[in-house]
């Protein structure tokens, strides 16, 4: 698995890899991070619920977890990033053909698939500590712009909170990322894969969310992001184990196909 893992680093060496998801992710979390401090209000709106769970406080910026509340809320977006990546990154192997002459240098898929998806799963570890880092830059330079105290930022707590955040956005990644690699596996055709995944994970759990009062409770791109933004001690842990049984399903389904099925089916 070691050989495979190291093979699949060289290719996500890629500039294009380096520059496209990595930036892309540096670029998502900024976006976030300074849409968040410039529409900052004193106080929620009070209009609806939802518009209040949406708007950020200025007193929640000042507070232990404002540092990198940024990062937190583009995490969701940033894993559909990763679905993206490690989908792509599977169905160019058939679509290219390349996957014939990795089986040739390494006939166990099993452990063909475990170097590929520890590959994958290091660099989003990366990709997403890069985008925490321009996060956390931009939140102080936009706190000091806008007279936002940033002294409950750098103590024990406000670090606890930038880890927990970065911890969150991981698993959310991770989830996301075999989710789509499963996909992948199973379709093994690019726009077709794209399409269907974007396609449900995105505008159709949305749309059923909003006739669907327990949508966010099953539905599996709706609890993958319940972890990105933390939630409350009961809402989270009941999106982490969900989320955990969902991604380990498709995984599992992901393997046997791509440990039993013909390469040429």
């Amino acid at each position: 698995m070691i050989r495979s893992l190291r093979a699949e680093l060289l290719k996500l060496r890629r500039p294009s890899i380096i520059y496209g998801a990595g930036g892309s992710a540096v670029a998502l979390a900024l976006l976030a991070t300074i849409v968040t401090f410039t529409t900052a209000k004193a106080r929620p709106p009070r209009v609806l619920n939802v518009a209040a769970s949406l708007t950020t406080t200025l007193g929640q910026l000042a507070g232990s977890g404002g540092l990198s509340r940024g990062f937190s809320i583009a995490a969701g977006v940033l894993g559909l990033l990763v679905f993206v990546l490690f989908m792509t990154s599977v169905t160019t192997e058939y679509g290219l053909g390349t996957i014939r002459v990795m089986f040739t240098r390494q006939p166990a898929r099993s452990r063909l698939l475990g170097g590929k998806l520890l590959a994958l799963v290091c660099c989003a570890a990366a990709a997403l500590l890069l985008a925490e880092i321009f996060s956390i830059g931009a939140a102080v330079a936009l706190a000091h712009a806008r007279g936002i105290s940033a002294a409950a930022w750098f103590t024990g707590t406000g670090l606890r909170h930038v880890a927990s955040d970065y911890a969150n956005a991981l698993i959310t990644a991770t989830c996301y990322g075999v989710t789509g690699a499963a996909i992948g596996v199973l379709v093994r055709s690019t726009p077709l894969a794209l399409g269907l995944g974007i396609a449900w994970l995105g505008p159709v759990e949305h749309i059923l969310q909003l006739s669907w009062s327990s949508a966010a409770n099953w539905l599996p791109g709706l609890l993958f992001n319940a972890i990105a933004t933390g939630g409350t001690a009961s809402s989270y842990q009941r999106a982490l184990i969900f989320s955990l049984v969902f991604s380990t399903a498709a995984l599992t389904l992901g393997a046997a196909s791509f440990l039993r099925r013909d390469i040429s089916t």
